[in-house]
């Protein structure tokens, strides 16, 4: 347990004099926490000092699972914006005219020779696609 009473005179809040002390331990050294004149009411003083200790530790908890849910509750909300942002980028591509020519001329879509010649149609223009050279 963090707390130990000692027998000792000491001064009540009120101002009268106790008996006993009540201290914390904190590693090797010993916080005063309070007085009281009944030794029996010690023990009970040290129990009720435990107990404020741990009613400030479940408050303690409380704020820090807030905080936690208020920052995933932020992480989801981001989530959520860049799902939203990355639908409307998926919108099709607009298709170019080497495109159109290939597709027309290849009845398997999408094949090696059609990739192929896409890119060839690409590389010299849509407009020169196609057309045999002249010597």
């Amino acid at each position: 347990m963090p707390f130990t009473t000692r027998k000792r005179k000491c001064k009540l809040k009120s101002g009268e004099s106790g008996t006993h002390i009540i201290y914390k331990k904190k590693g090797k050294k010993l916080t005063r926490v309070g007085c009281t004149s009944d030794p029996k009411g010690a023990i009970k003083a040290r129990y009720a000092a435990e107990k404020g200790m741990i009613k400030e530790k479940d408050k303690l908890m409380e704020a820090i699972k807030m905080m936690v849910r208020e920052e995933l509750d932020a992480l989801e909300e981001k989530k959520r914006k860049r799902k939203r942002k990355k639908k409307k980028k998926k919108k099709a591509a607009k298709k170019d005219a080497c495109y159109y020519k290939v597709k027309a001329r290849y009845s398997v879509w999408p094949s090696a020779y059609a990739s192929g010649a896409l890119v060839k149609c690409r590389k010299v223009g849509a407009a020169n696609w196609g057309k045999s050279k002249k010597k």
